[in-house]
């Protein structure tokens, strides 16, 4: 009896050890994506309000950790932290490393802008970074890129978090082609399949931490047994609750860290549930962090002196907002094409809508805003393409989703098309039909002549001469010897 009392002591000793540990294990998953180099605050023109900046994203991290200083958090960044602002451009990003490090970013993801200053400055940004930054996907020759496929989180009093990083496949076509010389990207889809079985095994979460966009992302959910959660980026969308997938939750945040996302998780016994989700905007009522603050004021006042000067005027805003420069017609891209054009005598000018990054507002204008609306240091080549290849360029662009909000969506001048059903339905060079056979004198951005954004028929162009007139000095210029501009549109591009 003796014994017995023994055994069934141990066994009530056992069965109170395995109630306890089958306590449902907490978890705070907070996430940004699309940073872009905004370390200061955006403010929107139409309402006056600002959200952004590290100083306060570092504050709304930091107060969500002191809500509860046992509560496990970890903190997600998918992806794109370099171009778009002045100070990305003059800085290369180093000090944006450093101060999301600062704010708490625990693992971050390889986004498609991260090449946009070279290989062998991201090698460098890799060898500084004070968190893992993932691309399982993403292959490098003859030297590799020091990423890692995935890491494994253990955030005490939660559960163990597996998150592995997948990227786009657009990292080779949205960079410039120099950028991606020996650079391939394996399908997302079959990585995930190979790595998330060896994932599982070793977490009780597995979390996607992606930059491959919306679709490819519901894709993944919907192809890969054993995801819980996808982080994503890419396409700056902005949730309000998480899109399901085969029931998988899928976030993203905006973009430019106007927004921060958090989940409220729960890990019971295999079974992951979301207790809650909202999106927390970085606006004036989230505190600064003070040390990082002071950072960006120092960096602020460095560039104020060389990007402050006032080089022109604009009688109304040149909107680089993604919805309308990658979508159809707009007055920035009518402006560089004709420009471009005027300058170099050609009969057309093509411009991808993914090399303007943001709005030049109406009023004074002053060397940041040009740099921040045109960051990429692309010259102007010129060359000749036959009709018939000019005609394969205009349909790659038709046939772009305009909801994915496209990059390689083209602005034109000396020419009009018209779209119909994603398909190209009419084009007239100089008031004339395109004659296919005909020869026409065609100038555009380095990154298209190397085939940027999937444009093979633009790379193969004949007599290519490179200007050496970088775009965003040549408005500088315009702006310069006009004094005002007035932007206008006139129907060359027309959706039917």
């Amino acid at each position: 009896m003796a014994v017995l009392r023994h055994l069934a002591a141990g066994l009530l000793a056992l069965l109170v050890a395995v109630g306890a540990a089958a306590e449902p294990l907490p978890l705070t998953v907070l996430h940004f994506n699309d940073f872009h180099g905004h370390l200061e605050p955006v403010t929107d023109r139409a309402t006056g309000e600002t959200l952004g900046g590290i100083a306060r994203l570092a504050g709304a991290i930091r107060a969500v950790r002191d809500e509860d200083p046992k509560r496990p958090v970890v903190v997600l960044f998918a992806g794109d932290m370099l171009q778009g602002t002045v100070t990305s451009t003059v800085f290369l990003g180093l000090p944006d490393l450093e101060m999301l490090a600062a704010a708490g970013v625990d693992v971050a993801v390889m986004g498609n802008h991260e090449l946009d200053f070279g290989q062998d400055h991201f090698r460098t940004l890799l060898s500084r970074a004070r968190y893992p930054i993932l691309g399982a996907n993403v292959r490098a020759a003859p030297e590799p890129f020091a990423l890692r496929p995935s890491v494994i989180l253990e955030p005490p009093g939660g559960p163990r978090v597996a998150v592995l990083g997948l990227v786009t496949e657009e990292l080779t076509t949205t960079t410039h082609p120099r950028n991606a010389v020996g650079v391939g990207v394996d399908d997302a889809i079959a990585t995930a399949l190979a790595l998330v079985p060896g994932l599982e095994a070793q977490a009780d979460l597995v979390v996607v931490l992606s930059h491959l966009g919306i679709a490819a992302d519901r894709a993944l959910a919907r192809e890969v047994p054993g995801v819980d959660l996808v982080v994503g980026g890419h396409n700056h969308n902005r949730y309000e609750q998480p899109v399901l997938e085969n029931g998988v939750p899928i976030v993203q945040a905006g973009d430019w860290g106007r927004w921060l996302g958090r989940m409220d998780l729960e890990v019971d016994e295999g079974a992951v549930r979301v207790v809650a989700y909202r999106l927390l905007p970085i606006d004036a009522g989230v505190p600064e962090d003070p040390a990082i603050a002071a950072q960006v004021r120092a960096l602020a006042q460095r560039l104020e002196a060389e990007v402050g000067v006032i080089v022109g005027r604009l009688t109304a805003d040149l909107d680089g907002s993604r919805e309308v420069i990658r979508r159809g017609e707009s007055a920035f891209g009518n402006l560089l094409g004709d420009l471009a054009r005027e300058l170099t005598g050609s009969d057309v000018a093509l411009f991808n809508g993914g090399g303007i990054r943001s709005s030049i507002p109406a009023g004074d204008v002053r060397l940041k805003h040009v740099y921040e609306a045109i960051p990429f240091a692309n010259e102007l080549v010129t060359g000749t393409l036959t009709g018939a290849q000019l005609r394969a360029a205009l349909e790659h662009s038709a046939g772009l989703d305009p909801l994915d909000n496209p990059g390689g969506f083209l602005q034109v001048s000396g020419l009009r098309y018209a779209i119909r059903d994603g398909r190209l339905d009419e084009v007239t060079v100089g008031g004339q039909p395109l004659r296919p056979d005909a020869r026409y004198r065609v100038v555009m951005p380095d990154f298209l002549a190397a085939g940027g954004d999937g444009y093979a028929t633009l790379a193969a162009m004949e007599d290519k001469v490179a200007t050496g007139r970088i775009i965003s000095d040549m408005l500088v210029e315009a702006f310069r010897a006009r004094g005002t501009i007035v932007p206008a549109t006139d129907g060359r591009i027309v959706r039917r």
